[in-house]
């Protein structure tokens, strides 16, 4: 059971991931001066919604955590019933992350696409379509496969405090390194989509 769980820590550990889980840094921007008669409200909208991004990379650091604090939990390789206590505890933190990270990524939406109803210049509305579809897929990547995962490793817990037999438990982990290998497609996605907004940011001198 030990080995399973260290494949599985292992797998959510993959290199991409945790790139993934911290590519939503901060992107301070500052439009044009002369992008249109709306530039300060413009600029006002794009403040939040970067600190709203800020927030989602906060929280998706802590959810990124979570393979390496399951690690630290049962390092031992002893469960008592503190060990699972503990393990309840950093779920339960987690499945609250995801429910603050559903709000953020919204916020985020939001301050976003206010800047589409603002008489601002075609490529500043271009590059908040950009940003707007790389929103999406992080959302969706939340939804579709961080959300399972973190519930994979409740579901995990349980066959343990349980005292399930061996092979149920290794089944349960099985579940999460099957998760976290279907998952890292749609983090390309996320990745280029990012990759996208930002090159067109930066192409266009947008904070210049």
């Amino acid at each position: 059971m030990a080995s399973e769980r260290t494949s599985t820590v292992r797998e959510w550990n993959h290199r991409k991931l945790t790139r993934a889980l911290v590519v939503l840094a901060a992107l301070v921007a500052t439009l044009l001066a002369g992008c249109g008669l709306q530039t300060e409200q413009a600029n006002k909208d794009l403040t939040r919604a970067n600190a709203h991004q800020q927030e989602a990379e906060a929280i998706l650091a802590r959810i990124k955590a979570l393979p390496a604090d399951w690690q630290n939990i049962f390092a031992a390789g002893t469960v008592s019933p503190a060990v699972v206590a503990k393990a309840r505890e950093v779920v339960a933190a987690r499945t609250a992350d995801l429910t603050a990270l559903d709000a953020a990524l919204k916020s985020w939406s939001v301050s976003n696409s206010a800047i589409l109803k603002l008489n601002v210049e075609e490529k500043v509305k271009e590059y908040v379509k950009l940003k707007a579809a790389s929103i999406k897929q992080w959302r969706d990547y939340s939804e579709g496969y961080l959300t399972p995962l973190v519930k994979g490793y409740g579901g995990l817990l349980e066959t343990i405090a349980l005292g399930r037999p061996l092979l149920e438990q290794q089944k349960a982990a099985s579940d999460i390194t099957s998760l976290t290998s279907e998952s890292i497609s749609k983090l390309e996605e996320c990745l280029n989509a990012e990759k996208q907004a930002e090159s067109y940011f930066k192409a266009n001198k947008l904070g210049k």
